[in-house]
């Protein structure tokens, strides 16, 4: 009766660290809605998609299309783009079209290479890291050395050598985006592994019969979740400015498409900012407030996620206060 009663220790613990992660869910969010900057920058992100999803109501209510041109009612006398009004809210570029309307098509452009490079990227440099990081030997110092073969080659060259061979392409632009931005969760992932395969439950796993697929799935990366969601969120608005950059050098959408880095591009080219601030104003501002949102968002993810993360920087900036008072007080 006793042995039939009798719970392996191994399983024990393995469960107990199972029932854990599932339950630190509800306080994840609780951490979450304290935190006001986080739930700022979320609600400018969801105000964002939503602007994006709803380009085409844009367009309609204000009775001008994406690539349309309004050169009578859009451009002054000396053609010169008319700024912002009653007819044209946010004002016009240099072929007299709507910024307004631009700027919501734009806003599907960044968010759709944001988003969909950054979670391919995030699945290949979580895979490559999982397998380099768990079993080591040739498959680690393989991998290792495609991650460090990658990171040392150029951006820009890469890309300009491959939009000389295909053409400039919102898909050609992804893929580049991707090439570059799977190495650097990669690394985090390859490190944190290193660790984890080392650790008691990983060696109870193994003790118990598991396999390498089921040890991964069920108890290495669910212990990955901070980093994985953290440097997930932290890669879109990178991917978003890449692709600002690619547009604004001519290598990203073609034109009449409309992207926020190809705005950018049409005004400084023509010098027009200089009479017409309303098309470098807006384009780089709504630019600047997605990167730094996003990346306020992937701050507060990681505080609420990894609660010690944010007392360990606290306390070492409070040592760092604290020194420099010392150092100040000697003198």
């Amino acid at each position: 009766m006793s042995d039939a009663l009798a719970v392996d220790p191994a399983e024990a613990e393995i469960g107990t660290r199972r029932v854990k992660q599932r339950g630190s869910g509800e306080l994840t969010i609780r951490r979450l809605l304290r935190d006001r900057a986080a739930l700022g920058a979320f609600g400018f992100v969801l105000l964002l998609i939503i602007f994006a999803l709803c380009a085409p109501l844009v367009a309609a209510a204000t009775g001008h299309g994406m690539a349309q041109q309004f050169r009578d009612t859009g451009l002054t006398s000396a053609g010169i783009p008319r700024g912002p009004g009653h007819t044209f809210l946010l004002g016009t570029d240099s072929l007299g079209r709507d910024v307004l309307v631009r700027l919501a098509y734009g806003a599907r452009v960044s968010l759709l290479v944001g988003v969909v490079a950054s979670l391919v990227a995030a699945a290949i440099g979580v895979t490559i890291g999982t397998i380099a990081g768990y079993f080591g030997g040739w498959a680690d110092l393989l991998l290792s050395r495609v991650i460090d073969l990658v990171m040392s080659v150029p951006f820009l060259l890469c890309a300009l050598a491959l939009v000389s061979v295909r053409g400039p392409s919102l898909t050609l632009s992804i893929c580049v985006i991707i090439f570059f931005s799977w190495t650097h969760i990669g690394r985090v992932v390859r490190s944190q592994v290193l660790s984890l395969r080392q650790r008691e439950f990983v060696e109870a796993a193994r003790s118990l019969g598991s396999g390498p697929v089921s040890i991964i799935v069920r108890d290495v990366l669910p212990n990955l979740t901070v980093p994985i969601v953290v440097y997930t969120t932290m890669m879109i608005p990178s991917s978003i400015v890449f692709e600002a950059t690619l547009s604004f050098l001519g290598l990203g959408i073609v034109p009449p498409a409309a992207s926020w880095g190809g705005m950018l591009s049409e005004a400084l080219n023509g010098s027009l900012y200089m009479v017409a601030w309303w098309m470098v104003i807006f384009p780089g501002g709504i630019l600047l407030l997605t990167t730094l949102a996003f990346n306020i968002l992937g701050d507060g993810l990681r505080d609420a996620l990894d609660p010690k993360a944010r007392r360990v920087g606290f306390v070492r900036l409070t040592r760092r206060r604290s020194s420099r008072s010392a150092r100040k007080a000697a003198a």
